[in-house]
């Protein structure tokens, strides 16, 4: 018998029992980027394998290894006989997944066994290409609030990977900035400081909540300007 799980903000389930479901879940992608949406399928079936498509309630939801916290991913909706939903990880890192529902007629939620059991989730930085050059960005935190002052990190490096250390080599002495544009379309620019070998840094604060960009601006090697932009999203302070 399967538990079924009492869910508040953050999960901490309390046990109670339910038939036996299981859930098949897959990910739109097997190579996981910060600020792009992955869309998660789940395929629900009962214990005599007949699918379930009754379902009242479903929902992804993840925690970082290095935590103890569960946090929702996504709500799942019912599409033909498969449920789907999307998602967008913020933070790089490595994260398990675990899928939550309730049926039609039942109490509580319910955590579905894995068939097959889920690997973990490995999210890398978001990246792009300009002027020849691969740009690897992230913000720390992944979270953005409203009035918090955030660090963002950029590593300019080349696109191919050296054949003997499998890394790619990265670049110094370009100069760069980081142009932070507002939800409303206001645009302030940092200069970035180079911290650490074709590591770069800034920080800004948003003043808003809403959908806002980070772009990248820099000097390539032949001297051309490039740029690059990222998607943000800044939410209310708490």
């Amino acid at each position: 018998m399967l538990p079924l799980l009492a869910i508040g903000c953050e999960s901490n389930p309390t046990e109670v029992h339910d038939e036996e479901l299981t859930v098949a879940l897959t990910l739109s992608t097997d190579h996981v980027h910060i600020l792009s949406p992955v869309t998660f399928t789940a395929v629900v079936r009962d214990g005599h394998g007949e699918l379930v498509t009754d379902m009242d309630s479903l929902r992804v939801e993840r925690k970082a290894v290095d935590s103890d916290t569960w946090r929702t991913a996504a709500e799942l909706e019912l599409s033909g006989t498969q449920y789907v939903g999307e998602y967008t990880f913020v933070s790089s890192g490595e994260y398990e997944l675990r899928v939550l529902g309730k049926r039609a007629g039942h109490m509580g939620m319910e955590e579905m066994m894995m068939s097959p059991a889920m690997e973990n989730v490995h999210a890398v930085p978001a990246h792009a290409e300009a002027g020849g050059i691969r740009i690897e960005f992230e913000s720390f935190p992944g979270h953005i609030h409203e009035g918090s002052e955030i660090e963002y990190k950029f590593w300019l490096m080349e696109p191919e990977r050296d054949p003997v250390t499998n890394e790619r080599p990265p670049i110094s002495g370009l100069a760069a900035e980081v142009h932070c544009v507002e939800p409303d379309g206001a645009n302030e620019s940092h200069a970035a400081v180079e911290s650490e070998t074709g590591v770069y840094t800034a920080a800004h604060t948003f003043v808003s909540a809403g959908e806002g960009s980070v772009e990248i601006h820099f000097t390539d090697l032949d001297g051309n300007p490039a740029e690059a932009s990222f998607p943000l999203t800044i939410v209310h302070a708490h």
